[in-house]
């Protein structure tokens, strides 16, 4: 192999392979304790792969080696498959909310590691005879990284996604015309959100609540802590808010892949509901989605959809996505009711506000319209304040009260109801927001419900550029109503 100057690009996947192999080797290390906690043999495999493969990359002659320690590249790679596969393993024998951290710590450096050795550090730099194959795996080893352990670690997730970077730059992937399937145009109309004429209270006597105006944070404290309203218009710009530029951009597929690049996968849910006995998950390249659901090009002609796709409709659900596309939070921005530090409401005195750093946890909502997707009746323990950017959404609300009336899963006996119902206890067994002939049916069923619960219910449709913000513990179930695809971000606090 004829030596060549590393570019800018490569010389920092040399930095993250540095720092990753010292974390490694520091005894004194947290994270590097969360790895020993995998056993002796695989903290000792890891680090050593780690600081042979960088002695590779910086050159070093086989003969400084140690003679027990005459590693190939081979013999790195089976390593590193062989840990990714353990990891891999461990994830997938128990449920995911108690594996432990040090298996998924394990799957995101493994990730890290194996994404340098097979497409930064053993390609000349310019070599085009990097194949499509082995940069689509890279990124999507380093995707599922953040998909699967969330990247956990020290440094860990901007190192995902900054090699995610240099792989595409590499490869010059985020600019291939050819690749973008024709899509890029020198000037990009706005695409216009179709109108929809639907009934705003279908399935609730009464709607949610508009303010015409915002209220301030004070205002907000002391008079709308305890109940839902909705403030239409919000992210087009009001004296309050600043606009958000999501409500134009996010709408085209051009501008959805050229912000992220090309190679990216999403985990997406399959299936009209969560609680139908059809619904699965899976993992598929983010542009497919955006096809699937319905996203159109900067003139707003519809894109072909891929054949090999499941017919049943698709949704990216309760994703933190900003966490794995963070250019896209640019397009955005939070209401200060986030930051409001809200106390426990009336009816539900058990709020305690989200743990992490931020007190404050981002998902979104995407996916295509025509109620085809519906989220059951459920409820969160947050404070949400939700974004409608993209479509329209109809919601149903009832207060916490009503929880006796809700029949949730998990009330009844768990080894007749199934695993499945036992994650589920926040989830109701009411169809809302079926078909509505179907809905009116179920009075002879859920007589309760119908007595207890529909009184107090509230229903509207949300619209693009509304905000709705929200209480903890209120039951609310959302189905996406018309033409085209439905983008919503929900804010806990």
């Amino acid at each position: 192999m004829t030596s060549c100057t590393p570019s800018a690009r490569t010389q920092r996947a040399y930095i993250v392979l540095a720092e990753l192999s010292d974390s490694l080797s520091d005894a004194d290390d947290q994270d590097t304790q969360h790895i020993r906690k995998c056993g002796h043999a695989v903290s000792h495999l890891i680090t050593q792969s780690a600081t042979q493969l960088l002695r590779y990359v910086q050159g070093k002659e086989a003969s400084s080696f140690d003679s027990n320690e005459s590693y190939s590249l081979s013999t790195i790679d089976l390593t590193f498959e062989t840990l990714a596969s353990l990891a891999q393993d461990m994830i997938n024998t128990i449920p995911f909310h108690i594996v432990p951290k040090h298996w998924l710590r394990l799957y995101t450096d493994v990730a890290i590691l194996q994404s340098i050795k097979d497409v930064v550090m053993n390609r000349r730099e310019g070599d085009g005879r990097a194949t499509d194959e082995l940069w689509s795996k890279a990124v999507r080893r380093l995707d599922m990284a953040i998909i699967v352990a969330g990247a956990i670690g020290n440094k860990r997730k901007d190192w995902v996604i900054e090699l995610i970077e240099i792989i595409q730059a590499k490869f010059e992937l985020a600019n291939r015309a050819s690749d973008l399937e024709g899509m890029r145009v020198t000037k990009k109309p706005r695409i216009e959100q179709p109108a929809v004429d639907v009934d705003p209270l279908l399935f609730a006597p009464k709607p949610i609540p508009v303010l015409q105006e915002p209220p301030d944070i004070e205002s907000y404290l002391e008079n709308h802590l305890d109940h839902p309203f909705i403030v239409r218009g919000y992210l087009n710009g009001l004296n309050a808010s600043p606009r958000w530029p999501a409500c134009e951009r996010w709408a085209s597929h051009e501008y959805l892949t050229e912000a992220v690049g090309l190679g990216r996968v999403v985990p997406v849910e399959v299936g009209k509901a969560y609680d139908d006995e059809s619904w699965t998950q899976k993992i598929i390249p983010f542009t497919d989605f955006l096809r699937r659901a319905g996203f159109r090009d900067s003139f707003g002609t519809p894109l072909e959809e891929d054949a090999t796709l499941p017919d049943s409709p698709l949704y990216l659900a309760q994703y933190g996505l900003f966490d794995q596309f963070p250019t896209l939070e640019k397009d955005m921005s939070f209401p200060d009711y986030v930051w409001s530090n809200p106390p426990s409401p009336s009816n539900y005195p058990s709020y305690v506000a989200p743990q992490n750093v931020d007190g404050l946890i981002v998902n979104v909502w995407v996916g295509s319209g025509n109620g085809e997707i519906i989220s059951p009746a459920h409820t969160d323990p947050y404070y949400n304040c939700y974004a409608q950017v993209l479509g329209h959404k109809r919601v149903w609300l009832a207060p916490p009260e009503c929880a006796p009336f809700m029949c949730a899963y998990g009330e009844g006996q768990i080894e007749e109801e199934g695993l499945a119902e036992q994650y589920m206890t926040n989830t109701s067994k009411i169809p809302i927001l079926r078909p509505i002939n179907h809905f009116l049916s179920l009075k002879a069923d859920y007589p309760e419900f119908f007595e207890h619960v529909w009184p107090e219910s509230l229903e509207a449709v949300l619209e693009p550029g509304d905000l709705m913000v929200m209480p903890p513990g209120w039951w609310h179930a959302m189905r996406g109503e018309g033409k085209g695809p439905a983008w919503s971000v929900s804010m806990w606090y």
